[in-house]
């Protein structure tokens, strides 16, 4: 099976991560050496911001651990018994500052004063030695992430050109009186792309330790709410009986609305294109027939969806 060029820099970094915290601890004739590894390999994380998190949290349940011990120990025995009566207190303190990603790997080191039945000063040393060459060594390899934005831009883009695909065809449904083959398939291939662009969205964030880079999140959040508009028109364009006159201005609006949708478009000018639209259907005939009311309604209220899919976006660029 082929593997992803991250999947591979991962795989780099867990051996050579390993390898090294272990060299380290030996060179410093530490005991439990090869701890170190297996701590590197836990700290090596997805993000960055995710290694920092997660190293933070071991430091401090390590001194809970410690502490626990240094008390129970001494006094209890340095037996299994003990270490079930350390492990209370400790995995509450873990459940209750939600940090369950640190229970294994201080666990581990835990039973290091066990098998060498010493909480010395220089047996904590030791151990607190451990963590900082295991989780330091993890979180320094780990400041090198592929970029990830060339991907992250492939998913926008796809996101884009689907949308684009719907609008076209909304457009062309507008004016079809026969929507048998019209179905909503087009949207759960438009969500599972929102979720994909989420996914690379957040890593690519959470790959900035010092600016929060959060442009490509906010935008896949702005699609996501004009997705929502584009399902109530969808709704809407299904249950038209008839093609309304005033149906072909608004198909036309929605295909230059397909035409014009950039990144970095402001929509103003759709935006006034939509109001010129509005004065229109005011200055038309009302409807004669019950049928002919109940189309005209609906070709307004996606008139208005339009207005609404259009603001999501005109928002977004005025708060960038």
């Amino acid at each position: 099976m082929k593997m992803k060029t991250e999947e591979t820099i991962k795989l780099i970094k867990y051996v050579t991560g390993s390898v090294a915290a272990v060299l380290l601890a030996a060179a410093l004739q530490l005991q439990f050496a090869y701890a170190a590894g297996i701590i590197t390999l836990l700290t090596i994380q997805d993000t960055k911001k995710e290694t920092v998190r997660i190293t933070a949290k071991r430091m401090i349940i390590f001194v809970i651990m410690t502490i626990l011990s240094a008390v129970i120990f001494p006094f209890a025995g340095y037996h299994v018994w003990a270490f079930g009566i350390v492990l209370i207190p400790y995995l509450f303190s873990c459940m209750a500052l939600d940090m369950k990603e640190a229970i294994a790997p201080i666990a581990v080191l835990c039973t290091h004063y066990v098998s060498a039945k010493s909480c010395s000063p220089s047996m904590i040393l030791n151990e607190f030695l451990i963590l900082v060459i295991g989780a330091g060594i993890g979180t320094l390899w780990n400041l090198y992430m592929p970029d990830g934005r060339r991907q992250l831009l492939d998913y926008q883009k796809t996101v884009d050109d689907k949308i684009v695909y719907i609008l076209h065809r909304m457009a062309i449904y507008i004016e079809l009186e026969d929507k048998t083959d019209y179905t909503g398939s087009c949207f759960d291939e438009l969500d599972a792309m929102l979720v994909n662009l989420k996914k690379e969205a957040l890593r690519y964030m959470n790959n900035h330790l010092i600016t929060e880079d959060d442009y490509y999140y906010e935008y896949m959040q702005m699609r996501a709410r004009q997705c929502v508009i584009l399902k109530r028109i969808y709704a809407d364009i299904i249950r038209l009986t008839t093609t309304p006159e005033q149906g072909k201005a608004l198909a036309d609006f929605i295909r230059q609305t397909a035409d014009e949708f950039e990144e970095q478009n402001n929509v103003e000018t759709l935006l006034s294109e939509l109001e010129r639209l509005h004065r229109y259907y005011e200055q038309q005939p009302l409807p004669v027939t019950r049928q002919e009311f109940e189309n005209r309604s609906m070709l307004y209220h996606i008139l208005e969806d339009m207005k609404a899919f259009l603001d999501i976006k005109k928002d977004f660029i005025t708060a960038r």
